[in-house]
C-alpha cells in the first residue's frame, strides 16, 4: 500500500492502538521483573540492590507512548522506529 492509498486514522482507532501497547508493555515488564531485575544487579555490579530498588519504590514509575504521528515530521528517530519514553 502506498502512502496515497493509506486512509487517516481516526483518533479513537490511534488511542485503541496506544492502549494495547501500553498493556503489552507494562505485562511484559510484570513477567519479566525478576529477571529485569538480576540483570540490573549483574551487570550494575556494587549499585543499588533489589531490596534497595524495592524499598525506594523504584519499580513504581509511569509509561508513556508517543506514537511518531502525533509528532511533527521532524521529530523523532525516523520513519518506523518505535520509541517508548520512561517519565520519571
Amino acid at each position: 500500500m502506498t502512502q496515497e492509498q493509506v486512509q487517516p486514522l481516526k483518533e479513537k482507532e490511534k488511542e485503541e492502538w496506544r492502549q494495547f501497547l501500553l498493556e503489552q508493555l507494562i505485562n511484559f515488564l510484570e513477567q519479566n521483573r525478576d529477571s529485569i531485575l538480576s540483570n540490573y544487579e549483574s551487570i550494575n555490579t556494587g549499585q543499588l540492590s533489589r531490596e534497595a530498588i524495592e524499598a525506594h519504590g523504584l519499580l513504581d514509575f509511569d509509561l508513556s507512548i508517543t506514537l511518531h504521528q502525533d509528532k511533527k515530521q521532524s521529530f523523532g528517530l525516523g520513519s518506523g522506529f518505535f520509541k517508548a519514553n520512561l517519565i520519571r
